[in-house]
């Protein structure tokens, strides 16, 4: 996955800006090789695919540049693959831990170019995973095969069956649609608690209660950003609201990620919070892919809906590699390749519109918050030093995890809970002095 999808900086654009209509652009990538008998080895989190599509695209590749792609699909990608970080044995390609400081960049990957290059000035997040040179240009170490958008995934016909015709777009409606959905047989919302990483939806949750673009810049200088009536507290609030209602899975502990995509797929769940990259799974194993839905998570009863939108994992060359050029080849042949549209992803190049129908109904008439890093370049690397020193992982899903087993105890469990995420937040902010 993502993807899960990770945070970072927000600055709002409208949905028309994002979704501009036009033909492809062209790919200015050269796939041409200058060895001969190379092998490059690519690190994957897609374990469902790598010996599916992901094989069929090294297979083609090789055709032709005479490349062989070595895929190597690690299932703990994040803890696995910041451990190989620290030897010479992470690749030749691969995605970006997520929570891997801007200031290392350097130490790990090999630098792209600049953010204005003719080469990269023509795609969205050239700047994202990447350090801010002294004239305000970026220096790119990373980047995107698409752009990924939070919110919820669901199954039409569990709708119908619920009596619910049309997805709520209020807060209080969509409770009365889980109410519907669980009456009527149907588990309103699978959480994937087993699994830990579908958490991290309701951390980006926080980004859309806030109402603000900058939110990911501005939190490490608040002192207490998982209070009940913060960004942070309300997102989990709604957590809260779903898991002691009894609206998820009866059992947190015996949640299975890949029977619950068929669960949805089939009807048995009615909704799952995640990103846009999951409508492919999930209508791969549906019923009938038509019912596969996704909209907008309502955060109140104004019915104005807002989704954030920021780039999926991005791909980076090895700075161990002794292939670089050809690494280098084979990121933008994977990235300007239509892997990113027919996985779910927003098209990462300007100006190129998604062919999905799901996706081009759920940008209708909301506003995308977009991604994108802060003035100084390092506002991110700030939340997430203090989170690491709290021990608050943001990228893995563990706290809110947490907040989740509070959920099911009791109201002042979760209190409690929130309580202690401010107070170890509170501790480290103090002791980085930020």
């Amino acid at each position: 996955m993502k993807k899960v999808i990770s945070l970072v900086l927000l600055a709002s654009m409208s949905v028309s800006v994002l979704a501009g209509c036009g033909k492809a652009a062209d790919s200015s990538s050269d796939t041409t090789t200058s060895k001969s008998n190379v092998t490059l080895t690519v690190l994957t989190n897609r374990t469902d695919i790598v010996g599916t599509d992901l094989k069929k695209f090294g297979d083609d590749y090789k055709t032709k540049t005479g490349v062989t792609i070595k895929w190597e699909a690690i299932t703990k990608y994040e803890d696995d693959v910041k451990i190989r970080l620290n030897s010479r044995n992470y690749g030749d390609v691969l995605l970006i831990p997520n929570g891997v400081a801007s200031s290392d960049f350097a130490q790990f990957f090999e630098p792209l170019g600049k953010n204005t290059d003719d080469k990269l000035k023509d795609y969205n997040y050239a700047d994202y995973k990447a350090t801010k040179n002294t004239d305000g240009s970026f220096t790119t170490y990373g980047l995107s095969y698409g752009m990924s958008a939070s919110g919820i995934v669901y199954n039409k016909a569990a709708f119908k069956k619920a009596g619910i015709e049309k997805f709520p777009t209020t807060l209080t409606g969509l409770y009365e649609a889980a109410a519907k959905l669980k009456t009527a047989g149907v588990v309103p919302v699978a959480t994937n608690f087993k699994d830990k990483w579908p958490f991290q939806e309701w951390d980006s949750l926080a980004v859309v209660e806030s109402g603000d673009g900058s939110y990911m810049n501005t939190i490490y200088k608040d002192t207490t950003p998982f209070s009940a009536d913060k960004a942070h507290g309300k997102a989990l609030s709604v957590l809260y609201k779903f898991i002691s209602s009894g609206w998820v899975e009866p059992d947190l502990t015996t949640t299975n990620w890949e029977a619950s995509k068929t669960d949805l797929g089939t009807g048995k769940v009615g909704m799952m919070f995640l990103g846009t990259w999951a409508i492919s799974q999930m209508q791969g194993v549906a019923t009938n892919k038509d019912d596969i839905g996704f909209a907008a998570i309502p955060t109140d009863d104004s019915g104005k809906l807002a989704a954030i939108c920021g780039a999926d994992y991005t791909l980076a060359v090895s700075k161990a590699s002794a292939n670089k050029d050809e690494a280098k080849a084979f990121l933008y042949a994977f990235v300007d390749s239509d892997y990113g549209d027919k996985n779910g992803f927003i098209p990462i190049k300007k100006g190129v519109s998604s062919t999905s129908p799901v996706i081009k109904d759920f940008t209708s008439g909301i506003k995308l918050l977009m991604t994108s890093p802060g003035p100084n370049g390092d506002e991110t690397d700030k939340r997430d030093k203090i989170g690491n020193k709290a021990t608050i992982d943001f990228y893995g899903g563990a706290y809110v995890q947490t907040v989740a087993i509070a959920a099911k105890t009791s109201k002042a469990a979760f209190d409690k809970a929130l309580q202690d995420l401010n107070d170890k937040w509170a501790k480290a902010k103090k002791d980085l002095s930020y």
